[in-house]
């Protein structure tokens, strides 16, 4: 009898570490996503930034207005910066990233160099109307 109650406990035991190491294990796993499309970058102040196709994004969190926060590591070489402490966490002051509209890819093809894969990728993304597609390949190469 004693080992019937022995062995009992040794299996709850043991499925109750299985549970807590399962629950650890899957908030510990990281869910990213692969950019498909290129995503037009703004701030306050400026749109004019693009995060390119196949950025690797690193999910944090979603909030309750209706946005999901994500993570993107970069490399910086050969250029330490200075780095200062950021006294509360709550200050931090996120860029956000968003399909393009036409007069923010129109922003970027006047300011910034873009390869023909990523207005490609751009165009063909379902954000814009076939009259801005148009309007769109005009500027793109008449610049040419």
């Amino acid at each position: 009898m004693k080992s019937k109650i022995f062995i009992f406990f040794a299996g709850c035991t043991a499925a109750t570490l299985f549970l807590c190491g399962y629950f650890y294990w899957k908030s510990q796993m990281t869910h990213i996503h692969r950019l498909t499309t290129p995503l037009q970058l703004r701030t306050k102040d400026v749109s004019n930034g693009l995060l390119p196709l196949g950025t690797t994004l690193y999910y944090e969190t979603s909030l309750a207005e209706g946005i999901s926060r994500y993570k993107i590591y970069v490399n910086i070489d050969r250029m330490p910066l200075p780095l200062e402490a950021l006294q509360d966490p709550t200050k931090i002051a996120p860029i956000e990233a968003a399909p393009f509209t036409q007069s923010a890819l129109l922003r970027l093809l006047k300011n910034h160099p873009i390869t023909k894969d990523d207005l490609r990728t751009i165009v063909s993304s379902g954000y814009l109307s076939k009259e801005e597609i148009q309007e769109v390949l005009y500027e793109f190469t008449k610049g040419k």
